[in-house]
């Protein structure tokens, strides 16, 4: 009886840590609210390749793009808070429930902070179709055409669209937004000549730059980017603008009430994701900057972001409603 005992013991034993083990090799998912392609999913793959390997389970990324972050920001809202479902947020994150009335979700109510993933400067790339080669040119011709330039954007909030909206504001020119699913698609009819012009990440439009189908006018951030080191900054070029020497951000979240110790333990994953050197080495090629820091560092984050959109929203006139 003793040894049945034992035996029963030790084999719920086994189960509890095969249960166990299941439970933490489940897979991650990491919903992106833009379509393949652009900046944000180059990055989350990078990231998610990373905390794969450090976790020992499957990180996969699944593309939501449109309803400018909604439809993905709903599904990790109404998900269960354990780990498994994950939101990429960027700059819109913090934008949209200022630009957006009625914008149903809110980031500090619906979401768990986790971590930062990354940071990069913008550039601002014309069709060669357009009379100007650098940003003095481009204002002037703006000036004397007014309304007739377009800027892609990679949808509303995003912050290819805040910046193009900036950009508008310091210089007194009237631009016209040609809103898009992700820059992906954005940049693709950037390059047919459907619009004239777009800020977008260096890593989406460096290759067609160096083969001279755009034309790279400035780039945002306090310093020239260090891929590509002969585009000036938006300041050196006579158009300085405080607000976009940060450009963009990338973080990610979870659902409300995540328990502490998992979003830490995801935090820590992101952290040594973007410290390895092959991921780090082919984010810095793209002139993103691998970046992490606490949950708690990260709701700060978010509540400081938020602020600072919506007086930036409000003295811009930026109106999509």
């Amino acid at each position: 009886m003793k040894a049945m005992k034992r035996t029963i013991g030790i084999t719920l034993l086994a189960v509890s840590c095969m249960t166990a083990w299941a439970q933490d090799a489940k897979t991650i998912r990491m919903v992106v609210p833009y379509p393949p392609g652009g900046g944000t999913d180059t990055l989350t793959r990078q990231i998610a390749q990373g905390m794969s390997e450090y976790l020992g389970q499957p990180v996969v990324v699944d593309n939501r793009g449109g309803a400018n972050g909604q439809i993905a920001g709903e599904i990790v809202a109404k998900a269960e808070p354990d780990g498994q479902t994950l939101l990429v947020v960027e700059n819109a994150f913090t934008v949209n429930p200022h630009l957006f009335k009625g914008y149903p979700l809110n980031p500090t109510r619906d979401f768990s902070a986790i971590s930062l993933m990354g940071t990069a400067p913008l550039i601002l790339v014309a069709h060669p179709s357009v009379a100007a080669d650098n940003v003095k040119d481009l204002v002037e011709f703006a000036k004397k055409n007014p309304g007739k330039l377009t800027y892609a954007s990679a949808g509303n909030g995003n912050p290819t669209h805040i910046s193009a909206e900036l950009f508008k504001l310091a210089t007194g020119t009237n631009l016209q937004q040609i809103p898009y699913k992700g820059s992906g698609p954005a940049v693709t009819d950037l390059l047919g000549g459907h619009v004239a012009m777009m800020f977008t990440g260096i890593s989406a439009v460096k290759g067609f730059v160096d083969k001279k189908q755009l034309k790279a006018m400035a780039v945002t951030g306090k310093t020239r980017s260090a891929v590509m080191p002969d585009v000036p900054t938006l300041a050196e070029s006579g158009v300085p603008i405080p607000e976009l020497e940060q450009g963009t951000w990338w973080g990610v979240v979870g659902p409300a009430k995540l328990p502490p110790e998992i979003a830490n333990k995801i935090a820590l994953a992101i952290k040594k994701a973007g410290e390895m050197e092959a991921i780090r080495a082919k984010l810095r090629g793209m002139s993103i900057e691998p970046v992490s820091n606490s949950p708690q560092e990260f709701t700060r984050w978010i509540e400081s972001e938020s602020i600072k959109y919506g007086n930036l929203v409000t003295r811009a006139k930026i109106d999509t409603n």
